[in-house]
Parts: structure tokens; sequence; C-alpha cells
């Protein structure tokens, strides 16, 4: 194995073990799987003093190395001393790497790590709260319940984007979950809930489209201005696929609110085009 010469020098420090082993992975003349072999061997050796010193690679890697493929290498090894380290590098700058450990982390299905998942849905970071939504929608049999309960329970708008933009990664059972949200009567998560739909029109069904009429029915019995006006928008982005349903939109053109009106009469005229 090409490490052996550097690995057997008594002097090389675990950094420098570790970088030059990784530099190697880069160079291809190491395969990560034989990597894992030298990360197994050294956190046997002293998993404190490795952990550390991996740690510090992941923020300062050796040059030419990306931070990903450090924590791809560890994620290899199967190793369950490296679990702190996935839980950390989920907050990390990187965009990738955050990704990586919370796919990483979904693939244990442990509890404690569907806990730090759900703890980072409220991440003040855009891409760690998506990482560990889309990672608890993909993973976890019941993941996709935590992130619609998150959406429906948190106050702050972007939050709850996030978590909408997760449930469209879940495939169809994801975009019904989102379509049961516009039908929920909370005005904030609908409006979260709409654009997500609306962005995604094209992947409706012809079944799907009764719901948001039904959406847009129910707000107008709350009179609730804003949430019609997001589902109009819906609606909209239907384009021709919204024919037949005219009589709803028109129900909203003398409305009372002149921003409704507007949205309304904006939806027929795509409609009827």
């Amino acid at each position: 194995m090409a490490l052996e010469k550097k690995d057997s020098n008594p002097m090389s420090t675990t950094r420098e073990k570790l970088a030059n082993m990784f530099s190697k992975v880069m160079a291809g003349t190491v395969t990560r799987e034989e990597g894992t072999m030298l990360l197994n061997h050294l956190v046997k050796e002293d998993q404190v003093g490795t952990i550390k010193e991996l740690s510090y690679l992941i923020d300062y890697p050796p040059p030419g190395v990306f931070p990903k493929t450090i924590l791809h290498t560890i994620s290899l090894s199967r190793n369950k001393a490296f679990y702190n380290i996935m839980v950390g590098s989920l907050e990390h700058k990187n965009e990738d790497v955050s990704i990586l450990a919370a796919q990483e982390l979904a693939r244990l299905k442990t509890s404690d790590a569907k806990v730090v998942l759900v703890e980072h849905l409220n991440s003040e970071v855009y891409h760690v709260r998506k990482a560990s939504a889309i990672a608890l929608v993909q993973g976890f049999t019941d993941g996709m319940e935590i992130v619609r309960k998150h959406l429906m329970d948190q106050a702050e708008p972007f939050y709850r984007s996030t978590s909408a933009q997760a449930l469209l990664t879940g495939g169809r059972k994801g975009m019904e979950a989102l379509l049961h949200i516009l039908n929920s009567g909370e005005p904030g998560p609908v409006a979260s809930a709409a654009e997500v739909v609306m962005g995604a029109s094209s992947r409706l069904d012809a079944a799907d489209v009764p719901k948001i009429f039904e959406a847009l029915m129910l707000a107008g019995d709350r009179k609730d201005s804003r949430t019609i006006i997001e589902i109009l928008k819906v609606v909209t982005a239907l384009g021709g696929r919204a024919r037949g349903f005219e009589g709803y939109v028109q129900a909203f053109t003398d409305y009372p609110f002149e921003a409704v009106r507007n949205e309304a009469a904006d939806a027929l005229k795509v409609i009827r085009a």
C-alpha cells in the first residue's frame, strides 16, 4: 500500500500522516478505501488525538485537498468513533461538507442522529438547515412528518420555506404533504407551501388541481386575503390546466381587497390564454 513507507516513520505526527494520505487520495495514488485503513488504525491507537487532527484538517485542509474528500473518506470508514466529526461538520461553512455530513447522519438512522438533524432545522445558516431537512425527508421513515410539523409550527418564514423546499424532495408523498398544508387554513404555512408548489406546478397531477381550488375556497371563506393571493399565484402557474375552474377564480374578481382582485384577473387571463 502506498501509505506504508510514510506510516512506518515513528517521527511522523498524526497530522502529517493524515495530510500525506489525503494528498495521495487527491493524486489518485491511494484510494479512499485504502485511506480508511489508516484512519481506523490511527483512531485505534489514539482516538482523541486522531479525531482532533481530522477536525482540524476538515477546516484547514492540505493544499489541493477538498474538505469534502476528507469527510467522505471518514464516512467510508464506517467507524462510530467519528460520529462527532459528522455532527460538527453539519455546521461547516462549505455546503458540500454540510450536505455530506447530513447524509451520513441520516444513513446511521439512529435516534441520536435524528435529534441532531431536527435541532439544525432552526440553524441560522440556510445551507445547514436545508441539508438537515432534506436528510430527514429522505433518510427517515418519519422524517417527512417531522419536517411537515416543523413547517406548521415555525413562525419564521425563512425557516418554513426551507422545510417546504425539503418536502418537495420527497417525491409524490412530499407534494401531497405540501398540498395538505395548503388546506390547513394556517396563513403562514400556507404561504410557504404555496410558494414551493407554484415553482413546481409542472409536477402536479391532474388529481391535484381540485385540491388547490379547495384550498382557495377555504381561504375565501376565512376572508384571508394574504392566503387567497398566494393560492391564486399557484392557480396562475397552472395555466391551462386550471380550465374548468374559472368560476372559482371569477368569484374573487369583485373581492373587497384590490390586490386580490388584480391577482384573480391575472389568473383568469392566463387560464383563458
